[in-house]
């Protein structure tokens, strides 16, 4: 059960930054491209983590509108933020296992 809760944990803390960073890296690009030509560290900054955080659903772009209509598009989100919990979960289980066979 405890397994669970922190896997519930890990996957809505990553589905809700994976929900956020989208508009905030919109709107930044946004600004930056009416004012200057050059992308600034800030954005670059922003747009590598968006990349990190919908990988390995890399792009929402790729799915057809039709298969997700309106608010449905998180769906895939969400789904990503669960393989994220389960690896993260999977990884700290593995690195227990060799810390405790190193001992």
């Amino acid at each position: 059960m405890k397994k669970f809760v922190i896997f519930l944990f890990i996957a809505l803390v990553h589905f809700g930054l994976s929900v956020m960073i989208m508009p905030l890296t919109m709107s930044v690009a946004g600004a930056l491209n009416a004012a200057q030509s050059a992308s600034t560290m800030g954005l670059k900054t922003l747009v590598a983590v968006t990349r990190i955080l919908h990988f390995p659903i890399i792009s929402l772009s790729w799915y057809s509108r039709q298969w997700f209509p309106g608010n449905w598009i998180r769906l895939p989100m969400l789904i990503n933020s669960c393989l994220w919990a389960a690896g993260i979960l999977w990884l700290v289980i593995v690195c227990r296992k060799m810390r405790g066979k190193l001992y």
